[in-house]
């Protein structure tokens, strides 16, 4: 199970005699149920088979998801007409992941109702359900029996904490790889100076019309729209692009134009020059408190983008030898957990992204993998995120920052 992946996966190797016996060979499509520590824990279908065999033996691999990833590789609505009009986003959810099985639950305000939700037929499911949630700040998971949960990251606490070295943690493996300096979600928003009536009629004699002045600045902030969000901890400029494909609900008049956008990449080139250390990165300007029926804007957006290819790029993973906890519960994604880690510098809150248990005719064993707590949060000020659980040498003494 993994926050990054809607659909929980799942795997078992099988070996099998020869000859095969009637039915002994599993086929695609079948349903599959398992449960781990006597608790039911996934939902699915069988979706991949892999065999290797002799005279002797058939090594057989299966695997599959749970009910959920029909939405990841599925059409949203096949028959059309991709438009939805005045609907909330559990009712967008509940539309999409019925014809699959699956209900919703929501466990958190998800705002207020859509005024258009548009999408081509070809739109995958998941695709249309991660645009919308990310304009409500929700985070949709699987919980691996055919229910869809529209919630929050680290709505709840492990009851353990992950010790390293000389705690419950078996093994350790982190993986730290390069980020992105800027990260810009484009969008379009509506017209400000759009006539009532149309521009042209039946009546009007040709090269009537008088254009208004400064009308196309005006309309460049209403329509082309964009966030921005820059990660300080990247020593170069490496920007990357996004399309929110949605309406941004960002108000025009904070829009910004594409000069504004030059300005602030031309910042950040510079900040990661020589001589510019001490310079400070572009900050996006202090958003004023949201309202509770205001969506997320393209910066809100933009700084979601910038947590969560952080997060990607920097994950811890852990391995405890149980499939649960010290209470004989199973370890849970989308948890928080304090993590005390002397190799990594960590000592602090982290949030359970992914779990992996594993089970063999030698051992059962959990796979932990941890990262920022804001990591998929929506609401937060995210170039302001202090390192959460990291410590930090100066000067001989080590610092926690939580």
């Amino acid at each position: 199970m993994d926050l990054g992946n809607l659909a929980s996966m799942w795997r078992a190797e099988l070996s099998l005699p020869i000859p095969l016996q009637d039915r002994a060979m599993p086929k695609i499509g079948q349903s599959v149920r398992i449960e781990i520590a006597q608790q039911p824990i996934l939902k699915g279908w069988l979706e991949a088979i892999n065999t290797r065999g002799d005279d002797h033996s058939l090594s057989v691999t299966v695997s599959g998801r749970d009910l959920a990833g029909d939405l990841v590789d599925c059409a949203a609505q096949a028959q059309g007409p991709g438009r939805m009009d005045k609907v909330r986003l559990e009712a967008v959810v509940g539309h999409l992941s019925q014809p699959f099985g699956l209900d919703v639950q929501s466990v958190v305000d998800t705002g207020p109702p859509f005024e258009m939700v548009a999408f081509d037929t070809s739109t995958k499911a998941i695709d249309v359900i991660e645009q919308q949630s990310r304009q409500r700040g929700v985070l949709v998971t699987s919980n691996g029996l055919g229910r869809l949960l529209l919630t929050k990251p680290g709505s709840t606490r492990a009851e353990e904490n992950l010790i390293y070295p000389g705690g419950n943690v078996r093994a350790m493996e982190a993986r730290i790889t390069q980020r992105f300096s800027d990260h810009i979600v484009k969008g379009q928003g509506r017209p400000v100076h759009r006539a009532v009536q149309p521009a042209l009629t039946a009546d009007m004699a040709a090269g009537s019309i008088t254009p208004v002045s400064g009308m196309s600045a005006h309309e460049e902030r209403a329509v082309c729209q964009f966030g921005y969000c820059h990660d300080s901890g990247v020593g170069r400029y490496r920007p990357r692009v996004y399309t929110a494909r949605t309406m941004s609900g960002q108000a025009p008049q904070a829009s910004r134009s594409g000069d504004d956008l030059s300005a602030l990449l031309a910042q950040s080139q510079r900040v990661q020059k020589p001589g510019y250390r001490q310079a400070r990165a572009p900050q996006r300007p202090e958003a004023p408190p949201r309202t509770k029926d205001q969506p997320y804007s393209l910066d809100d957006q933009a700084a979601w983008r910038m947590r969560t290819s952080r997060a990607g790029a920097t994950t811890f993973t852990y391995t405890v030898p149980s499939l649960t906890n010290t209470q004989g519960v199973l370890w849970r994604p989308n948890q928080i957990v304090h993590v005390r880690d002397r190799v990594n510098g960590l000592d602090g809150d982290m949030l359970i992204a992914g779990i992996t248990w594993s089970i063999n005719d030698h051992e059962m064993s959990t796979k932990l993998s941890v990262v920022p707590p804001d990591a998929y949060d929506l609401t937060g000020q995210a170039d302001r995120t202090p390192h959460h659980g990291r410590s930090v040498r100066r000067g001989g003494l080590i610092r926690r920052r939580h």
